[in-house]
């Protein structure tokens, strides 16, 4: 689960007040030891072996946290006890308040950019010159521009002309929500938008002259297809069709300026046409978000903030993600088309031109735009191709913050072996069953889990360590009867260890034996990925602890010496 500030410090209250509850029965059981000569109860032992191992996972965490912060903290040997956490704590929790505020600004602008594209492909159903809202729309644009700069948003506190979107909204609200207000909730819109922008344009939208939106192409012999749902305007950020920018991207020497504008209104009827079908919303979404941060935020840096709001994306089907989060989820799979774009340029608009010709059902074709935009994805993205890469690039980015949701992990200390997993089915969630084990048959052994998969999805697994003697971990995928080599490998070095660097690994068919956890690396990610574009997968992973190298399977092949 992704780390925030809240989130630490609470598990380190809580874990001080266990240390203070066992101080103080060990002091009494001290007591009674000189005393009485009285045992300490086994409960007791197995009490202190939990705190421990509890005390492990939180500093793993902290110092997890602190590397992906670049905060020097010392060595993990080093801390061994709460006062010696507790400074490196406090320094990341500062520096992840500072991340959080940063996201949120980032958040809100991601928002004032959807509804101000949107605002800006209102028109006037008697013509473009209505004053009021070439006003409005001017407005728009030059907060949009605002907006643009990276450098409006640096700071802690949010832009002033943040203040102003909610107007801006509450005109859209108008214009398509008209049927769908009560009355208190219409009037109440319409002297917010009177205010900011004139009565002129709040008349004009009451009287339904105004709409959102290019009118769809048309498409030769389209059956007629079902209205767009009325947005929630406090729902989620309003999906929308690219708005004119405010100065036109260069095209090549010579062409037309007016080529690119005919682009975008191509592009504003394509996905007009695309909204009108619920199957195809996940497109819709991940295009809307896609277009509101490409060319400014980096790949590396757009998987940070999707998945610091929701680290089980790649474990959602792409078309099924509109089912979660009230339809937010989807707006993170932009980084899907970032990826495919990125390899195959100009994927987008090819996917966004077929549209002009799709009849749904006709000589054979996709029944539905959203199917239709699948299939495009899968052939003309090369998505069984790319995916791999695709969860390579997006395990890279993410680990160690924000992290992936995984669907099983492993503490292993000297003690004893911890296994994390979840007590439901349900993708995402966030608690956790732990179960114990102490015996030496027990923990090194084969941990199987099997995993259904479905297809263009991905779960992973994470092994972490706090020990004085290394382990071995031999990782072994089956699909059936078959094996797989249908994984990456990612190993994560100590904190404090700047001689060591992370190493990723395809999974060797017959297996991979990873030497040297908690020497040579502090945690292994195991990323398992389906790239069957239509077919769900029945995997069995076997992760087995071993005591040294020696005791790896002859069967594998290691990792440090392939």
């Amino acid at each position: 689960m992704a780390l925030n500030a809240d989130e630490l410090s609470k598990s380190f209250a809580a874990l001080s007040e266990r240390f203070s509850g066992l101080a103080e029965t060990l002091a009494q059981t001290a007591g009674q030891l000189q005393g009485s000569g009285t045992l300490p109860a086994e409960s007791l032992l197995d009490e202190i072996a939990k705190v421990r191992t509890d005390f492990v996972d939180v500093r793993q965490r902290v110092l997890e946290a602190a590397r992906s912060l670049s905060i020097n903290a010392p060595g993990m040997s080093e801390i061994d006890s709460l006062k010696a956490l507790g400074p490196v704590l406090e320094t990341v929790v500062q520096a992840l308040a500072v991340q959080e505020k940063r996201a949120a600004l980032a958040e809100a602008r991601t928002q004032v950019m959807a509804v101000l594209d949107r605002v800006l492909t209102v028109s006037h159903v008697d013509g473009p010159n209505f004053g009021a809202l070439v006003q409005c729309q001017a407005k728009a644009r030059e907060i949009r521009q605002a907006a643009l700069d990276p450098k409006a948003f640096d700071g802690e506190n949010a832009p002033a002309f943040l203040e102003s979107t909610p107007s801006f909204a509450a005109l859209l609200s108008m214009i398509e929500g008209r049927e769908a207000l009560d009355d208190e909730k219409f009037a109440t819109l319409e002297d917010n938008v009177t205010q900011s922008f004139g009565k002129t344009l709040a008349v004009a939208a009451t009287r339904g002259k105004l709409v959102v939106g290019a009118p769809p192409a048309p498409v030769a012999a389209r059956p007629a297809q079902p209205a767009p749902k009325t947005p929630e305007p406090a729902a989620r950020p309003a999906v929308a069709p690219p708005s004119p920018a405010p100065a036109p991207e260069p095209v090549a020497a010579g062409a037309p300026t007016a080529r690119a504008g005919a682009e975008q209104r191509e592009a504003a009827q394509a996905v007009e046409h695309a909204a009108q079908d619920e199957a195809a919303q996940w497109w819709v979404s991940a295009w809307a978000r896609w277009t509101s941060w490409k060319g400014t935020l980096s790949f590396a840096d757009a998987v940070k903030e999707e998945l610091g709001k929701y680290n089980y994306i790649l474990s959602v089907p792409i078309q099924k993600s509109t089912d979660y989060e009230e339809g937010l989820l989807a707006y993170g799979y932009s980084i899907l088309l970032e990826h495919i774009e990125h390899r195959h340029a100009g994927f987008v608009n090819k996917a966004l031109n077929s549209l002009k010709t799709f009849q749904p059902g006709v000589d054979g074709q996709s029944k539905s735009v959203g199917a239709h935009l699948y299939n495009v994805l899968v052939s003309e993205g090369r998505l069984a191709e790319e995916y791999p890469e695709f969860v390579k690039s997006v395990l890279l980015a993410a680990v160690p913050e924000p992290g992936l949701w995984t669907h099983a992990r492993i503490l292993e200390s000297t003690t004893e072996t911890r296994i994390f997993t979840h007590p439901s089915n349900r993708i995402g969630d966030p608690e956790h069953n732990s179960q114990r084990l102490t015996q030496e048959r027990q923990r090194f052994a084969d941990h199987r889990f099997p995993i259904v998969v479905a297809p263009i999805t991905a779960r992973f697994f994470a092994i972490a360590a706090d020990l004085r003697e290394p382990r071995s971990i031999d990782v072994k995928l089956m699909d059936g009867r078959n094996d797989s080599d249908h994984a990456w490998l990612l190993t994560m070095p100590p904190v404090g260890r700047a001689d060591l660097k992370s190493e990723m690994l395809r999974l060797f068919p017959e297996g991979t034996s990873v030497p040297g956890l908690g020497r040579d690396y502090a945690t292994l990610w195991v990323a398992v990925f389906n790239p069957d574009p239509h077919t769900e997968k029945k995997y069995d992973l076997t992760l087995s602890l071993k005591q040294s190298a020696k005791q790896a399977a002859g069967t594998f092949r290691s990792a440090r010496t392939a």
